[in-house]
């Protein structure tokens, strides 16, 4: 998963609570707590990146069901071509 991109050392400073918290996580998932806070973001970007493609898919819906010249193809969009 990680080995295609090159990791990149970052400092953060996260509450001390939090830092326990994620130390006990990656220590019951028998994982370091870099490799735990890696997967944490990769979650993290992947939401972003499902919420904006679904903001773009709305849009384009509301495109689609509003443009006259798009409607013209709502009378074949349900045909089967096979």
């Amino acid at each position: 998963m990680l080995t295609k991109n090159k990791l990149k050392r970052v400092q953060i400073l996260i509450p001390e609570n939090q830092k326990e918290f994620l130390d006990s996580v990656a220590q019951s998932e028998d994982l370091s707590f870099s490799a735990l806070v890696r997967i944490i973001f990769a979650q993290y970007q992947q939401n972003v990146l499902e919420q904006e493609l679904a903001k773009t898919a709305r849009s384009l819906y509301d495109e689609y069901e509003t443009n006259q010249k798009l409607l013209a193809f709502t009378a074949i969009a349900g045909d089967d071509f096979a």
